[in-house]
């Protein structure tokens, strides 16, 4: 007797060891929230997103059009911004397409940005609405060389730290710089040579348009920034 209930018991525990080791059941889905591909309600709500989205795009690109179309109303209003200076205090603007431009200049070996308060704030609230701004340091030299170089790329990064400082995201900044040449006014006259002491400071209406590599190399014509 002893023996087979012995053996009962071995095989119980045979049984309950098979038990433990079989496999778990798989988790089925609910047939519920199932939804094919092409159901005519999942692509009519990707529809109405891309919509939205191209919708709220076209609304920010008329709403920096406006602005920068009020900041040229604002300038052509103010004679005295406008008028041909050679006093750093003091800022010039003109239009380069549907872009502002603003021109501060510097005395001889200058690159402090000596804006006046009214001009400063003018410039800076103007930038801040801008979703590019491209600064361009100048010098009066007619040679390329090291010193004169230099001074224009510290008076494009002058006008930079007055931006970023004012509030500027310094990631819609671009700066570029030139020693010698583009001049705006003759350089054998004093005069002159002031009026080419300068930084541009174009603000963009809208971000200009890349060109991807392949159109390049397919020939298109390369289209100026709006």
């Amino acid at each position: 007797m002893p023996s087979r209930a012995l053996s009962v018991s071995l095989l119980a525990a045979v049984a309950a060891l098979a038990g433990c080791a079989s496999a778990p059941k798989v988790a089925q889905v609910d047939p519920s929230t199932r939804r094919p591909v092409n159901d005519p309600v999942h692509i009519e709500m990707l529809r109405a997103r891309t919509d939205l989205e191209r919708a709220r795009t076209e609304l920010e690109l008329q709403r920096r059009q406006l602005a920068a179309q009020r900041l040229m109303e604002q300038a052509r209003m103010q004679p005295v911004v406008l008028r041909a200076t050679r006093d750093p205090a003091v800022l010039t603007a003109s239009t380069r397409g549907a872009n502002l431009v603003y021109t501060a200049r510097f005395p001889l070996r200058s690159t402090r940005l000596a804006l006046s308060a009214q001009a400063r704030a003018a410039l800076i609230d103007a930038a801040r609405q801008a979703p590019l701004v491209m600064l361009r340091g100048r010098t009066d030299a007619t040679r390329d060389n090291p010193i004169d170089t230099r001074l224009a790329q510290q008076r494009a990064e002058s006008a930079r730290a007055l931006l970023a400082a004012g509030g500027v995201d310094p990631a819609r900044i671009r700066v570029t710089w030139q020693g010698a040449g583009d001049t705006v006014a003759p350089t054998d006259t004093a005069e002159g040579r002031a009026l080419n002491r300068r930084v541009e400071i174009e603000l963009y209406n809208l971000p200009p348009e890349m060109l991807r590599l392949e159109d390049l190399a397919a020939g298109a014509t390369v289209a100026s920034a709006r």
